[in-house]
């Protein structure tokens, strides 16, 4: 075997040997697993990858069919307020559980607004996110209003003032 040959066989060896020593410390249930617990760090940048990768990949070539206006965006405040800010947090009031006892951690879009594109949040809300408590809204909420709550948490930085002093608003 010739030396560039056997280099190549004992990383692929190698790589394997890890996959597997993953896997058998899974099956022996040696991950932690309590919803109170942080994740580790490797753990955490792993799942964001995988996740941004995969919202990135579902929402190429699709594009808002409703204009981004006050009257969208207010629609899509009062949608996000009845059917997300109880696990999302609303402005002022985080969620009490989502924040703390949940894995992995609600996010909090009043205190961090999402960092997706349109289409990647309408992709997340329509079909939900696996492995995080994320539900699918698909069939429970119109394609529209979905969009319009999209749209809603891509200008929570920059709302309209009269969106803005809205959400700022107490229900």
């Amino acid at each position: 075997m010739k030396t560039g040959t056997g280099i190549l066989v004992a990383f692929l060896l190698g790589i394997a040997g890890v996959a597997l020593l993953f896997i058998f410390t899974a099956w022996l249930g040696l991950f932690a697993v309590p919803a109170t617990g942080e994740p580790p760090s490797w753990e955490e940048a792993l799942a964001e990858r995988a996740l941004h990768t995969s919202l990135a990949r579902s929402a190429r070539g699709l594009a808002a069919p409703i204009a981004d206006d006050r009257e969208t965006l207010l629609a899509g405040l009062k949608l996000y307020r009845n059917n997300c800010a109880g696990c999302h947090g609303d402005f002022g009031t985080p969620s009490s559980w989502g924040s703390k006892n949940f894995y992995p951690r609600v996010p909090q879009f009043p205190d961090d607004p999402p960092h997706l594109s349109v289409p990647e949040m309408y992709v997340a809300i329509k079909h939900g996110i696996r492995y995080s408590g994320m539900g699918a809204w698909n069939g429970m909420m119109s394609d529209e209003e979905i969009w319009r709550v999209a749209l809603f948490l891509s200008r929570l930085d920059s709302l309209p003032a009269e969106v803005d002093s809205a959400w700022r608003k107490s229900t």
